[in-house]
């Protein structure tokens, strides 16, 4: 096993531990939001920043991509910049607002990312699974989490 998939754990991990812990705290949309983000943003992004940044060219050649080039550190820069955004609303307790538009954030790159690697899947014939499993996997994510977003945003007062 590479670097790569015990990163790919660790995100997942990551991502089903904020689940369960969001699923616990169910009564208070919240509070079940707020674990949920901070843990999904941190294992997504910081994860992925850490992977892109250390193990650039066992992270481009998970990605079917041949040489990570300055690109990748520029994506893995903005990666650990959202995770620490993250953390930051989430100590400081700036609120669900901010929360969401941190977990926003995450979400509208994750869909672009998706473009880009199914586009390089089927338009530049990249042979990486990544083409398929990008986009599901985005997918998966704002359907599971947008009824965590959209309550805890819903109760918070005007």
């Amino acid at each position: 096993m590479n670097i790569s998939h015990v990163l790919e754990v660790a995100r997942f991990v990551g991502v089903f531990g904020g689940f369960w812990l969001a699923y616990s705290q169910w009564d208070d949309p919240q509070l079940s939001f707020r674990v949920l983000s901070v843990c999904v943003v941190v294992s997504v992004a910081g994860i992925a920043g850490i992977e892109s940044l250390f193990f650039c060219k066992p992270a481009a050649a998970a990605s079917g991509y041949a040489d990570p080039g300055p690109y990748q550190r520029q994506s893995a820069f903005n990666n650990l910049g959202v995770a620490i955004v993250g953390l930051v609303v989430f100590l400081l307790d700036w609120g669900t607002r901010a929360e969401a538009t941190t977990f926003l954030v995450l979400l509208v790159f994750l869909a672009l990312s998706s473009i880009n690697h199914a586009h390089s899947r089927w338009r530049d014939g990249n042979p990486s699974w990544r083409g398929f499993t990008r986009p599901l996997g985005t997918l998966i994510l704002w359907a599971a989490t947008l009824p965590f977003m959209l309550r805890a945003v819903g109760a918070v007062p005007r």
